[in-house]
């Protein structure tokens, strides 16, 4: 693959990335710049992957599409692979590299496959749901593998990783099944174990299904949270910006009392930002909320974001604007343009630090205001 080839295929794995997943998105700009083009190109392929079934006019056409991306990922393997040219698929482009030459393991690759090919199966009638284990499988093949293959992108040695890798695969995708129950239901789906139509008519045990979905997510995003240690420590950032992001999905769920025939629930710009900052900065920025103490708050407690909560994000989303400034402010004083500025610029940095200081305090205060509530 030519340079520019190379360019033109990063520059279209990224946008792949920002115009279908923000909460993913946002944990890549964090990662270092030698692991993000690939795994821009890894999501890129998973997402083409995941397309084959939902975008496709017919189930056989899909399941061409999947044995297409199947033969490709055989013939990287084989010994006279000479190429991206052999390849079928105009996907294959993105993940080949990632498996030729830094070593991802294809068998994940082949088993998120197959995982669509489960999709398949639920669709037509001959497979469905009917336990946590056959969820948590369906789980580990969905994202699981999508976990495994990018520690190893990152350059995890640690072979005690693995675990901790897919629990937040399958955290990560209990999640999105909790979300997306109306969608996949509109597409003739239910992930929902034990229950085979969803409508109106079941809606209490929906939202118990969905809430103890939730759970089999908590108990992993906590697994995974115990994990990070093992990440190389450029790469350590990212992960739990996309942790906090994806499991703040599940939390805004349990917030609406799990109301996910509502259609999707989107967590709030400026909750999102709060949650991200937290995890990016935790040593700028106090976490107001632990996962222990999030997860001894009841299930029924978690009601529709209240004016605490509002006024947590205000206070928040000011803190990071003065704490934008307050690094501006330092560039200019360190890159004056003019003599005249002298230790200007310096006082303005002081004083924009100090009022990030105070607001960031005044947000973990309301959102514990808004966690003591809930609490009764």
């Amino acid at each position: 693959m030519s340079v520019q080839t190379e360019i033109l295929c990063d520059a279209k794995a990224a946008d792949v990335l920002r115009s279908n997943s923000r909460s993913f998105s946002v944990a890549a700009m964090f990662l270092p710049r030698r692991v993000r083009g690939k795994v821009q190109r890894l999501y890129a392929w998973c997402r083409t992957v995941d397309d084959a079934v939902d975008h496709a006019e017919t189930p056989p056409a899909a399941e061409r599409e999947l044995d297409r991306l199947s033969e490709d990922l055989r013939r990287m393997m084989g010994k006279s692979y000479t190429g991206v040219g052999e390849l079928q698929h105009v996907a294959s482009k993105w993940i080949a590299p990632l498996i030729r030459e830094d070593g991802v393991d294809v068998a994940h690759a082949v088993d998120l496959v197959e995982g669509m090919k489960m999709d398949l199966r639920i669709d037509s009638g001959e497979f469905s749901i009917d336990t946590d284990a056959e969820l948590l499988r369906y789980s580990y093949h969905a994202a699981g593998t999508v976990a495994l293959m990018m520690t190893r992108l990152m350059g995890v040695a640690d072979p005690a990783a693995r675990s901790h890798a897919v629990a937040l695969g399958v955290a990560m995708q209990l999640t999105n099944i909790a979300r997306d129950v109306r969608e996949d239901a509109e597409r003739g789906r239910c992930f929902l174990p034990g229950i085979a139509s969803v409508s109106e008519a079941n809606r209490p045990v929906i939202t118990d299904s969905v809430r103890h979905i939730l759970n089999l997510a908590e108990d992993r995003y906590r697994v995974a949270e115990a994990g990070l240690q093992y990440l190389p420590a450029d790469c350590r950032r990212a992960i739990r910006v996309a942790l906090v992001a994806y499991r703040e999905i599940g939390r805004e769920v349990l917030r609406r009392d799990c109301n996910v025939l509502a259609g999707r629930t989107v967590v709030p710009k400026l909750r999102l930002l709060s949650v991200v900052s937290q995890a990016a900065l935790p040593g700028i920025f106090l976490m107001s909320q632990t996962s222990d103490q999030a997860s001894s708050v009841p299930a029924d407690s978690h009601l529709i974001s209240s004016i605490n909560q509002s006024k947590s994000a205000v206070w928040l989303g000011l803190s990071l604007t003065a704490f934008m400034a307050t690094a501006l402010f330092v560039m200019v004083y360190m890159n004056p343009k003019s003599d005249a500025f002298s230790t200007l610029p310096l006082i303005y940095a002081a004083v924009s630090l100090t009022f990030a200081i105070i607001a960031n305090r005044l947000a973990a205060k309301y959102e514990r205001a808004d966690q003591r509530k809930s609490e009764v």
